[in-house]
């Protein structure tokens, strides 16, 4: 699926998608760009939680432009990277120098946007196209309130419209059942990665989300807290891995946590 959706792209844009992707077209995607809205608790050594998300086998860190450069001196591994941007198309010339794979912007709102909020987002997707990187576009509906609203109309819209507008990979809210779900992989045309959200009561409750998403046709998850807030994060990484690209079921992937 991955390879049909990225041929129409520069050889830049399917380089770096393929790095971002594994061979079975999906990615487990840590997010750690929560430092900048203040929770960072698990993160205070950001480097040393990278390195064992690496050693777990995500795919692809999800970074603010000034945590990868930090942590990009200090890693003793390889890893893909996707740098967290503002509006603004200049931090995409910052994401070149710095040789990531991707850029993402954030957008919690009401859903449908205002022309001025598409706007932004268009600006950044036409800079990627020019510049050959892939553009994650994160749209997550909200009520006036900022709660996020877990209604699959809604997220159906904010999956459709982060494709219009440019997207090469979107991320927002999961809602189950998975036949529900697949209604939403279905009503847009790029593929969707699925956040992990608030911390969630088990961690079993975030196996279940990703190996649901997936089901639904989904191409994996972006999730942060609920993986480097756990106590054990580099199993929880290697037991959502294990669901994602090897198939195992959630019990199976619980064993390598406990």
């Amino acid at each position: 699926m991955m390879d049909s959706h990225i041929s129409k792209f520069s050889l830049g844009k399917i380089r770096r998608l393929r790095n971002i992707f594994s061979k079975d077209n999906k990615a487990l995607i840590v997010a750690m760009d929560h430092g900048m809205l203040g929770n960072f608790k698990g993160l205070e050594h950001i480097e040393i939680i990278a390195e064992k998300m690496i050693n777990g086998g995500a795919d692809a860190l999800l970074l603010t432009p000034a945590a990868a450069k930090y942590i990009v001196e200090r890693l003793r591994s390889k890893i893909s990277l996707i740098l967290s941007i503002p509006y603004n198309p200049r931090y995409i010339e910052l994401a070149l120098k710095l040789g990531v794979e991707g850029i993402k912007t954030t957008y919690f709102g009401p859903v449908p946007l205002s022309w001025e909020e598409m706007h932004k987002i268009w600006m950044i997707s036409q800079a990627s196209d020019d510049m050959g990187i892939p553009y994650m576009v994160e749209i997550v509906p909200c009520d006036k309130e900022g709660n996020i609203l877990y209604d699959v109309n809604k997220i159906k819209l904010a999956a459709r419209i982060g494709a219009e507008l440019g997207g090469d990979i979107i991320k927002t809210a999961y809602v189950g059942p998975p036949a529900k779900y697949k209604e939403v992989v279905e009503s847009t045309f790029a593929p969707i990665t699925v956040m992990g959200g608030p911390k969630m009561e088990t961690i079993k409750d975030v196996i279940v989300m990703l190996k649901d998403a997936v089901e639904a046709g989904a191409t994996g998850g972006t999730i942060g807290r609920n993986i480097w807030q756990h106590e054990r994060p580099e199993r929880v990484v290697k037991a959502l891995v294990s669901v994602l690209h090897e198939g195992k079921d959630v019990e199976d992937a619980l064993k390598l946590i406990q």
